[in-house]
């Protein structure tokens, strides 16, 4: 009878574990980099954005976009200081295409780097204190200077939209001296689609629920550069949308999966369960107290 007992309680915890991925995917603090197309032939726009703004605590991706091979160590003149981007052996971790290479930030400061394959490909990404609130906007304004043709403060829009998935709201706030946010619509466990009244300059922020670890942003099918600042349960992007562009397509390294998906896993774990009581049924369960 106790191992009947025992095989409820392990699968009890591995229905948890199960139901427990999604939640804790949602709140991994993440800064995108990507190494543009035609990187070889750049120098200071190779990466992008740069500079890039990072808190410590998060976890920086590099991805190389480009078709050839490339390296992101950290360092100036050419010359590695052994921060990032080095093995073990002291040579350089190799970033293929369409792969990625991650480093997390532990200590706040200013980390120049470059591609050793191609030393004229230089960035910089800036680690501010945990807490500090690195290079993201600062919240409560509600104007930006220097912006407006002839110097004045553009009066900044602010918008809401919300989007629903098996019954529960995520909320998408938007900030912008053109625009504002008109709908959001959720494609499970793929990306989230985000239209707005116009182009322009816009800050979108995103609750790490609805989606985290923010790779790209696309309009019309072309990719957008953005830079992204993380917060406990929110994610906010900075982007242009170009002319013509009436919404942006946001993926991510988590989009709230359907709630068929995780009724899924919980069905292949129970029926995991079915079968083991029936195969070990008898003997297994024979021994007395």
């Amino acid at each position: 009878m106790n191992a009947k007992i025992a095989l409820a309680v392990g699968m009890t915890a591995i229905l948890a574990a199960v139901l427990a991925i999604p939640s804790q995917a949602a709140f991994a603090a993440t800064v995108n980099i990507t190494i543009v197309p035609g990187a070889s032939t750049k120098t200071n726009d190779a990466f992008s954005p740069n500079p890039a703004q990072a808190n410590v605590g998060d976890t920086v991706i590099w991805t190389n976009k480009d078709g050839a091979l490339h390296t992101v160590n950290s360092g100036t003149g050419g010359t590695a200081d052994k921060k990032f981007g080095l093995k073990e052996d002291g040579s350089p971790v190799l970033i293929p295409p369409s792969k990625t290479f991650e480093w997390k930030a532990t200590e706040a400061g200013d980390y120049p780097y470059f591609c050793s394959l191609h030393p004229a490909m230089v960035g910089d990404l800036k680690v501010a204190a945990a807490g500090s609130g690195g290079g993201a906007t600062t919240g409560g304004n509600t104007t930006t200077g220097g912006n407006a043709t002839g110097g004045g403060n553009a009066t900044m829009q602010q918008g809401t939209a919300t989007a629903q998935l098996d019954g529960k709201s995520y909320t998408v706030t938007s900030k912008s001296a053109t625009s504002k946010v008109t709908t959001a619509t959720i494609t499970a466990g793929k990306s989230v689609n985000v239209a707005f009244d116009k182009a322009g300059e816009m800050e979108l922020t995103l609750p790490k629920a609805m989606i985290s670890g923010i790779q790209s942003v696309t309009a019309n099918g072309q990719t957008v550069q953005f830079t992204s600042t993380n917060s406990t349960d929110s994610t906010t992007i900075k982007f242009t949308a170009p002319t013509g562009a009436t919404s942006v397509d946001i993926t991510g390294t988590m989009v709230v999966p359907e709630f068929g998906v995780i009724a899924a896993l919980v069905l292949a774990v129970s029926l995991v369960a079915v079968i083991g009581v029936a195969r070990f049924k008898g003997q297994a369960f024979g021994f007395r107290l």
